[in-house]
């Protein structure tokens, strides 16, 4: 089974958290993979967790999907350090990093189509 766990900074206020765990409600409508969210700081489940919960749930391929616009500290070493530890931990686990929001293809599209 694959999963994609779609992560994000994580904030103080739980309405800034809810509007990612919206997101991945809305994803899996639309998915047949096991979608998870995660969080670096301020909010549950982490990263750590959300690898736990495909790995009970029966995942062999995990996605990790950083919802951040820049490629700074946490895309760039933060979540990778944490793939890492987890592959060393899980080595049955495919456990892959997929590019960050902000370098997906079409990105530029689909900010001048909204655009009004």
């Amino acid at each position: 089974m694959k999963s994609l766990i779609i992560i994000a900074h994580g904030s103080k206020l739980s309405t800034s958290n809810q509007e990612i765990i919206d997101l991945s409600i809305n994803i899996s409508k639309n998915s047949d993979l096991n979608i998870e969210y995660a969080f670096l700081e301020f909010a549950q489940p982490n990263l750590i967790q959300s690898i736990t919960n495909c790995i009970n749930k029966g995942a062999t391929e995990i996605s990790v999907f950083p919802y951040f616009l820049a490629r700074g500290k946490h895309v760039k070493f933060d979540i990778p350090d944490i793939i890492k530890e987890q592959s060393k931990v899980n080595p049955d686990i495919k456990i892959s990093l997929m590019e960050h929001f902000g370098k997906l293809q079409g990105i530029e599209k689909l900010i001048l189509e909204n655009c009004e």
